[in-house]
This record gives structure tokens, sequence and C-alpha cells, in this order.
């Protein structure tokens, strides 16, 4: 059972960093965007979120500020580091990051298969998600 604590833990941890690279946010914003993005299922409660930014923040991963009476927390440069490596555990903002992550899967396909080939049912994967990305483009 301390192994799955654990495990949320670091995936709270994680969620957290992700979100403040995004935008610098209070404790509670980032309460309410977790629950946002669970739509609904679950909100962390402020006894686990606020230890948590005060622990990056000991960490070096975070630093914070007051602003208008709310203590601001934001990545520190070594925090944006670590940030940048988790940023696929967020749900794309706009179709523009949706684009990005298309565009490096397509250039991690295409260096795979000029070292290892792609074999019949990939290859027919591929042209098919091809052809669902020309039809959205003629749409428009």
């Amino acid at each position: 059972m301390l192994h799955l604590i654990a495990r949320r833990g670091m995936l709270l941890r994680s969620i957290v960093l992700a979100l403040l690279r995004r935008r610098p946010m209070a404790g509670i914003e980032v309460i309410r965007e977790i629950e946002r993005m669970s739509m609904g299922l679950w909100r962390p409660s402020p006894g686990t979120i606020y230890p948590l930014l005060k622990l990056l923040e000991k960490e070096g991963l975070v630093k914070s500020k007051e602003v208008g009476g709310m203590r601001i927390y934001e990545l520190t440069e070594r925090g944006e580091v670590v940030a940048s490596e988790l940023a696929l555990l967020l749900p794309p903002e706009s179709p523009e990051e949706v684009l990005d992550s298309i565009e490096a899967y397509i250039n991690y396909l295409r260096d795979y298969s000029n070292e290892r080939g792609l074999d019949e049912k990939t290859r027919e994967r591929v042209k098919a998600l091809a052809e669902m990305l020309r039809k959205l483009g003629e749409e428009g």
C-alpha cells in the first residue's frame, strides 16, 4: 500500500510542476486546475498541495512571492528543466500543442523507420493517419 501512496505522491508532484510550467499560480489555483483537468473527479486537499509546494520550494524547483495577499508559486530555472521533461503529463491546451506533439512523433517514426523499417501493419496505420490529417486540413 505504501508504494501506491508514493506513486500517487510522485504523480501529484509531476502534475504540479507541469502546471506551474504553464504559468505561475497560487496553491488554490493549482487545486482548482487539477480538479478541472480531472473533470471534478479529484480535488487535492490544501493539506496535500501546500506542503508539496513548500517541499518543491525547499528543493529549489519553485520559488514563491506574495502578490495581492496570495502566495504565488513559479518555477525556478532548475524547476523549468524538470517540468519540461514532464510536459506530456498534461493534456494540450491548444491545437498548436497537439500539432507540436504530432510533429515530434512523426520525427520519431521517421528515425525508427530509417533504422529498423516499419512492418506492413504500421505502414497502413501511418497512411490512415495521414489521410485523416489531410481531410482535417481540408475542412478548415
